[in-house]
């Protein structure tokens, strides 16, 4: 049996992160993953020809600056766009508006009165964000780490909030637990705004815009804005395969051995100790430290196995909500559509279709029911496809479809083709010749990226994240602190603090600690 000092699983962006971060400070650490390549649910695929893509992940936004950083990253050439991301709120209206970077520092298509408003209702969502923004870089207080000093950030943090005023404290223990409707309806008359603002407070989020507490998820999203790399997202030109392939590289510099198309089926535990793992076909590692990035679900129930743990732990882990609510649809075109919106828009930009917060929470409502939603909310970006492939000058349409059942009432085979339909069509009022430029399209919805991601449930948070799963409860208070009840088994990945997308500080924070114990 070979032996490492470290073993990580699952070579997503955050199990490539703790890798390179322990790898460097000089332990000899193995990477293994079930697939074929690295990246985890950001990883590229062959889609249509040659052509190679991120099969679910996006665009490159809130990549947290201390990752950069702390590995060294823009060494590899990471293209970050100074002029930011901007969003196109699509309305049947004709209240279309653009949304500029930085979570709508500018907005065209409103009035001058309604701007005034947002800007100070804009102000006040980013000075509360500021406390998810100051936790998510430090380790959760938990179980096993209740040192003072966990404990003084947290008065740290409130005192930072308190310190601009007793009213700005006494509004956000107002805001807290609101839904978001009520915050948008309270300054905000334009029903493209509000309904784009709605659309991402809730995406991926099992909330609908007058659910209580939908609120937080737009702060948590914001909180990943100001905690980027100077505030930017990479090029949406291959961004998220810059990202990935830097991580990678890194790992590679730093030593870390990589096994791909190696599935791990359990972890070798001898009295509540973690020794080594145990592969598919056989196949065993030993090591001091294993640290699993992917889904708490599959890690615990799946990998350790309910007999190696307390019951109560069992029970919660299982209770986990973890069945995802959002497809990806991905489609190839001939060239950029041509959008009647703005002459002037560059067209790789964002696109969001909700056009009114009553339409996101009408998709919600169907989402209750196990139904399609009737007129399905969505995000789109457009990339260029790279000039290396034989499909040179054809672009992709990357389109998150938000509020997607895990299960439909009836069967996916025709409910699957009439989603990619309705979809289409809706573009088409702003592109009408984007049908006929098609050259394949392909939809995953939330069980199939179950299947083929091997997360539990597709869900793209690995667990819902809401106030109930958060800081010291995600995924639960017993390993908050990414350390468990079995020693030497740590987890990190979207199912732990701060959560999913590239933020990437779940790996760091693991890493940091991992390294803070070896040393006592």
């Amino acid at each position: 049996m070979k032996s490492y000092d470290v073993i990580v699983i699952g070579a997503g962006h955050n199990g490539l992160i703790v890798a390179s971060k322990l790898a460097a400070s000089g332990r000899k650490v193995l990477l293994i993953e079930a697939s074929e390549t690295y990246g985890g649910m950001a990883r590229s695929e062959v889609l249509f020809k040659d052509f190679q893509v991120p099969e679910l992940a996006s665009n490159a936004v809130g990549i947290s600056k201390d990752v950069v950083r702390d590995l060294g990253l823009n060494k590899y050439d990471l293209l970050f766009n100074d002029e930011g991301l901007k969003t196109v709120g699509l309305s049947l209206a004709n209240e279309n508006i653009i949304f500029g970077s930085n979570f709508g520092k500018s907005i065209e298509g409103i009035s001058e009165d309604e701007f005034k408003r947002w800007k100070e209702l804009r102000k006040k969502f980013f000075t509360q964000c500021n406390v998810f923004q100051r936790l998510a870089s430090q380790v959760p207080v938990g179980r096993k780490h209740k040192t003072f000093s966990s404990k003084a950030n947290l008065i740290l943090t409130a005192a930072k909030l308190r310190l601009h005023g007793r009213e700005q404290f006494q509004e956000f223990l107002r805001m807290i637990t609101m839904c978001i409707a009520d915050l948008l309806e309270e300054e905000l008359e334009t029903a493209s705004l509000k309904g784009l603002i709605s659309f991402d407070s809730t995406l991926g989020i099992k909330l609908g815009p007058r659910s209580p507490t939908s609120y937080i998820g737009l702060l948590y999203k914001l909180s990943q804005i100001g905690s980027s790399y100077e505030g930017k997202s990479l090029s949406i030109h291959g961004g998220v395969t810059s990202f990935i392939n830097a991580l990678f590289k890194s790992a590679e510099e730093n030593g870390v051995d990589f096994v791909f198309k190696g599935k791990v089926s359990s972890l070798i535990i001898s009295d509540s100790v973690a020794t080594g793992v145990k592969l598919d076909n056989g196949v065993e590692y030993s090591a001091k430290t294993i640290v699993s990035s992917i889904s708490p679900v599959n890690t615990f129930l799946n990998l350790v196995g309910p007999k190696n743990l307390e019951t109560d732990l069992v029970r919660r882990i299982q209770a986990l909500r973890h069945s995802g609510n959002t497809s990806k649809l991905n489609i190839i075109l001939e060239e950029v559509p041509k959008l009647h919106i703005s002459h002037s828009l560059d067209p790789y930009c964002r696109y969001v279709y909700a056009p009114s917060l009553e339409s996101v929470e009408s998709n919600f409502n169907s989402l209750k029911y196990n139904e399609l939603p009737s007129d399905p909310n969505f995000d789109m970006h457009f990339g260029k496809i790279s000039s290396a492939s034989s499909l040179n000058g054809a672009v992709l349409a990357s389109i998150c479809i938000q509020n997607t059942p895990y299960s439909v009432k009836g069967d996916w085979n025709n409910s699957k083709e009439a989603l990619m339909n309705k979809v289409i069509s809706t573009i088409e009022k702003w592109a009408p010749e984007f049908k006929k430029g098609i050259l394949f399209k392909s939809l995953l919805l939330p069980h199939e990226t179950e299947e083929k991601y091997c997360v539990a449930g597709g869900h793209w948070h690995h667990n819902e994240l809401q106030i109930d799963s958060l800081y010291s409860l995600r995924p639960t208070f017993d390993v908050s602190d990414y350390s468990t009840s079995i020693d030497g088994l740590y987890i990190c990945g979207a199912g732990t603090h701060p959560g999913g997308n590239l933020f990437g500080l779940s790996g760091l924070n693991a890493a940091k600690k991992i390294l803070r114990e070896s040393t006592r």
